[in-house]
């Protein structure tokens, strides 16, 4: 694999995104009303009264679940950009698809994640960028059929 700092970046993006995007996906759509009101509500609402938690609680959950949709298309874009940058054969198709992680990122998040974003762009850069050096003979030249200046005149 001659393009592995493309793949770890890609793939460290979308663990972060596992963790955060995911996280909260999990643990909102999982927390009852009445736990959400005594954890969650007094640091989001902290001067509003009372009335407002099942609205607050409806607000976070479709948050939550927004959260989790984007998680999903992030992970199934990296996939496909990993699996076209594997072997170096397809560069810029899996940058377009890094790019399309970032985009669906900010957009999905309403631009708060946007380091995770950043990290996807990262590898899209690095995608179009970043030349390889051929190892085998690329900069060796013979000198077998050259004649020298002295030896022609």
């Amino acid at each position: 694999m001659n393009r592995k700092w493309e793949v770890i970046i890609g793939i460290a993006g979308a663990a972060l995104c596992l963790i955060f995007l995911g996280g909260f996906s999990l643990t909102i759509t999982s927390m009852e009303e009445s736990i959400f009101a005594k954890t969650v509500f007094p640091i989001l609402q902290e001067s509003e009264s009372k009335e407002y938690i099942s609205e607050s609680f409806e607000a976070v959950k479709a948050l939550a679940i927004w959260f989790g949709i984007t998680l999903l298309i992030v992970l199934l874009l990296v996939a496909l950009a990993t699996l076209l940058i594997w072997q170096n054969r397809f560069p810029k198709r899996a940058a377009l698809f890094y790019t399309l992680a970032g985009i669906a990122t900010l957009i999905g998040t309403q631009m708060l994640a946007f380091p995770l974003a950043f990290l996807f762009f990262l590898a899209a850069v690095f995608c179009l960028f970043r030349k390889l050096i051929e190892k085998e003979g690329g900069d060796y030249v013979s000198n077998e059929n050259c004649q020298s200046n002295f030896t022609r005149i």
